[in-house]
């Protein structure tokens, strides 16, 4: 892991992965261990038992988390937002993505896949007369290795404005390095800033990550004529600027928990760990309105290339005007 923070390496990228998995399973026998010790002091189990459960499991587990986790798996949702300009905007499509986590365990192969499906989704779309934006919200860098100018070069071949907002793992290897990266392949970047999409009737704000959410002074430029999407890595802020005509907020950060049993400690320990949330809002003023979060699993992995019980996820957001 040393070695892989200055330069990487194949070799020493094989060492992580294979490092990555092996804790992994060193925690899972220690679970299971603990789950069969207890068992056994309630109904005895037979030896022939305990030892091919405890030989089979956690392999099988391990190759199914493991395949689980290099596969995309496309997740759609309708979303019915308030339409708060005079005309009628061009429906669109908000593809969101997260946590790529680009390092030793994760390469431009991840990339590569992501691309090919984001670009199936546009087209489809395309024939549907319905215009296509793809958004990451965050951790595109694992920050276990350096981050190159050409490390993210395959979201060149995307067919459709791909937007991107850091998230903590970004800053690791350099802010600026992953910046740079992101520019070459022509991503745009919203650090605390905005982008209109005038026809699209989207006014998208990228909200600067930050360690302490709780004293983050935000100043988002929120429009009264646009449907407001906001980019904010860490699914927080949402109860509070849903009601200040957020009609959108993308998150990730939390992986769902990745896997079992970390996905119930992850969803106590975010009030929202994953999947798609709405608050409808009452506005005396210019009417009530919906307002939803997306909280993405996350496409790559933390740690351990293992995923059971959640997705290497790509979200698809179908943006209808009511």
């Amino acid at each position: 892991m040393q070695i892989e923070r200055k330069k990487s390496h194949k070799i020493t990228r094989l060492l992580v992965e294979i490092s990555g998995i092996w804790l992994w399973m060193s925690f899972m026998y220690l679970f299971l261990n603990i789950a069969l010790f207890i068992t056994d002091h309630i109904t005895p189990i037979p030896n022939s038992i305990k030892l091919p459960v405890l030989l089979l499991i956690v392999p099988i587990c391990a190759i199914i988390g493991y395949a689980n986790a290099h596969r995309n798996y496309i997740r759609s949702y309708d979303l019915y937002l308030k339409n708060r300009s005079d005309k009628q905007p061009e429906d669109v499509c908000i593809i969101h993505i997260s946590d790529l986590h680009i390092g030793s365990s994760r390469t431009d192969t991840t990339i590569k896949q992501v691309v090919e499906n984001i670009n199936k989704i546009a087209q489809q779309k395309q024939k549907e007369n319905i215009k296509t934006l793809t958004i990451i919200s965050g951790d595109i860098s694992d920050g276990s290795a350096p981050v190159l100018p050409d490390s993210y070069d395959e979201l060149k071949k995307a067919e459709m404005p791909v937007i991107f907002t850091p998230g903590n793992h970004d800053y690791y290897q350099g802010i600026e390095n992953v910046k740079k990266a992101l520019e070459n392949a022509n991503v745009i970047i919203l650090d605390d800033e905005n982008m209109i999409y005038d026809d699209m009737g989207l006014n998208i704000i990228g909200l600067s990550f930050s360690f302490d959410v709780n004293n983050n002074e935000y100043k988002i430029p929120i429009s009264d004529y646009l449907n407001n999407i906001l980019i904010y890595h860490v699914p927080e802020l949402w109860d509070e600027l849903s009601k200040q005509k957020i009609d959108v907020e993308l998150s990730g950060h939390t992986h769902g928990g990745q896997f079992y049993p970390m996905n119930f400690i992850s969803e106590k320990i975010f009030k929202y760990n994953r999947g798609l949330f709405r608050n409808h809002i009452k506005d005396d003023d210019k009417g009530d309105y919906n307002s939803y979060l997306s909280v993405s699993e996350g496409v790559g992995t933390f740690a351990a290339p293992i995923r059971l019980g959640t997705h290497s996820e790509i979200v698809v957001l179908n943006i209808n005007r009511i």
